[in-house]
């Protein structure tokens, strides 16, 4: 739920628990509330945590067990009552349990359809939205933003002489190489064949071209120690002030991208430009 804190969820929780446990108190032994008592369980395991979930489940049990024995005017045997409290409560924990297996699994799957299987690395969908929300944040904060698109250049003669399995293992090193040469707050993602895309954040033209001789250098002697005759084709943008739009943005570094292909392969072409109504290209750079 949208705006719901944990704290405000598990406090909804609970004032529906004790909802719940009135209700059961008014109505007495002949009528089982379990059922109800399922509900606010189930909203705290979702929405705040499997702990609250369990501690819902055992406060439950013992409010349904102390109701119990407070209205019903003829007491059940002591069996009897440890029987219904451990059934009652094992059906809590058990939806506890199933709802937190089914969150996992959803979480696991939301991830799954963001990051690239092959290289564990965020996805082209993924890389998009994170853009997105940077070009957002760029404009709060008058930051500069960089973005790289990166080609590796002859990539095909490595499946075609080594095998897919070689070509997979150069474009899970290319990941690890610009993964480790970039920061933690940049992102780095596979876009689709031998593709990468770089998001550097709060990242001027001066840093972005030192990075950019940094990544190169490291990918070179990647290439180099496996003996991979393989070079990288980049194009980067920094603007100086947000883009007007994503597409403007990862439009501007494709182009880049695919003129240092065009004009040799094995180079980068970076600009520097002022984004917003007033665009235009401030400077230019092969790095």
């Amino acid at each position: 739920m949208q705006g719901l804190t944990p704290g405000g969820a598990l406090t909804l929780a609970l004032a529906l628990a004790f909802c719940v446990a009135i209700g059961d108190d008014v109505t007495g032994p002949d009528v089982s509330f379990t059922l109800l008592y399922l509900l606010p369980i189930g909203f705290a395991t979702w929405f705040v945590a499997l702990t609250a979930g369990v501690f819902l489940s055992i406060l439950s049990a013992v409010a349904s067990f102390a109701v119990d024995l407070s209205t019903r005017t003829v007491p059940l045997p002591g069996p009897v009552l440890a029987w219904n409290f451990a059934v009652q409560l094992g059906t809590f924990l058990a939806l506890v349990a199933l709802l937190a297996a089914l969150q996992s699994r959803l979480a696991r799957e939301r991830l799954l359809a963001r990051t690239d299987p092959l290289t564990h690395v965020p996805n082209r969908r993924a890389f998009l939205e994170l853009a997105g929300i940077e070009i957002e944040r760029a404009r709060r904060t008058a930051k500069p933003i960089t973005v790289a698109y990166l080609d590796c250049d002859d990539f095909k003669i490595v499946n075609d002489r080594f095998g897919h399995a070689q070509g997979d293992a150069l474009l899970a090193i290319v990941a690890a190489t610009l993964r480790g040469g970039t920061r933690a707050v940049d992102t780095v993602a596979r876009l689709g064949g031998d593709e990468f895309g770089l998001l550097l954040v709060d990242t001027d033209g001066a840093a972005a071209e030192a990075l950019l001789a940094r990544v190169r250098a490291a990918l070179a002697a990647a290439m180099h120690e496996n003996r991979w005759e393989v070079s990288f084709s980049i194009g980067a943008v920094t603007f100086l002030t947000p883009p007007r739009s994503l597409d403007e943005m990862l439009a501007r570094a494709d182009q880049l991208m695919y003129d240092a292909k065009h004009g040799g392969k094995n180079a980068a072409r970076h600009e520097v430009v002022q984004g917003g109504p007033a665009f235009g290209v401030v400077g230019r750079a092969a790095v």
